[in-house]
């Protein structure tokens, strides 16, 4: 925490962000829900060889300040990371969305149109049970569900898409820094407004190029489905679990390259 910059967000608390890599685009990795700006420590470096990477902590996450309840909502914390891209003026930025990260990073190129070159959604949005605008009773069951044994239900969704190879210590280290990364019940409020958010409303208003890069295991979970908004957008894959960027990091960086080369160069 202590190596980021923080900066005031539009919707209250605090964002925090730090940057690598002196050349090239502008290379922005937005974490997912109990994620930090740390969740890309290791590929964070390798990236800024190619590009200027931005990482960031979302407002409430990773020790920053949280906003009121009315800034915990998948587009306040778009609008932050815009923020960031403005007060950085940063153009052009390829943004990579992990996760909850995708929908920010959906709400970021809505907001921010003109600094936003290309979006890339890491293992994100094509499941309606997540992204699809889940029913209000729904919404309210999984809340007090996971509320029941906090510690415990983070621990079996981590154990649940995580790849089958990930050791034991991988498994304990990530579930460690989700359930550190923000306090329960804060994170929780959080995860609602992700289940309120609906991708069929928001994906089709980005303009730029996009594209998905999903993990087929992870999917399994998914709902059977498909929403419309996807039929048109490329779906690649990697092979690993949801967490891709510690459980395989050198196989995403090479994932990640491919994917701009062709969605951007």
């Amino acid at each position: 925490m202590s190596d980021l910059l923080l900066l005031d967000a539009p919707f209250g608390g605090q964002i925090g962000y730090r940057t690598l890599g002196a050349a090239g685009d502008w290379l922005v990795l937005i974490h997912g829900w109990c994620g930090s700006a740390d969740h890309w420590d290791i590929i964070g470096p390798e990236l800024a060889r190619n590009f200027r990477v931005l990482v960031l902590s979302h407002p409430g996450f990773g020790g920053t300040a949280p906003p009121p309840a009315s800034g915990q909502t998948i587009a306040a914390m778009g609008a932050a990371v815009a923020h960031v891209l403005d007060h950085l003026d940063i153009s052009g930025a390829i943004l990579v969305g992990h996760s909850m990260g995708g929908p920010i990073s959906t709400e970021t190129a809505i907001a921010a149109p003109q600094r936003v070159a290309a979006v890339i959604g890491l293992d994100t949005l094509s499941d309606r049970d997540y992204y699809g605008r889940v029913p209000d009773d729904e919404i309210r069951r999984r809340h007090e569900d996971f509320q029941l044994d906090y510690p415990g239900r983070m621990r079996a969704m981590v154990d649940m898409i995580v790849h089958p190879t990930t050791e034991e210590a991988m498994r304990a280290r990530i579930t460690e820094g989700m359930l550190g990364a923000a306090p329960g019940d804060f994170a929780l409020d959080i995860k609602d407004d992700l289940f309120f958010w609906n991708a069929e409303d928001r994906w089709p208003l980005v303009t730029c190029p996009k594209m998905l890069l999903n993990s087929p295991y992870v999917a399994r979970l998914a709902h059977p489905e498909p929403m419309p908004c996807f039929a048109q957008t490329t779906i690649a894959t990697y092979d690993s679990g949801h967490f891709p960027m510690v459980e395989a990091p050198t196989m995403i960086v090479d994932k990640i390259r491919s994917c701009i080369a062709c969605l951007v160069y």
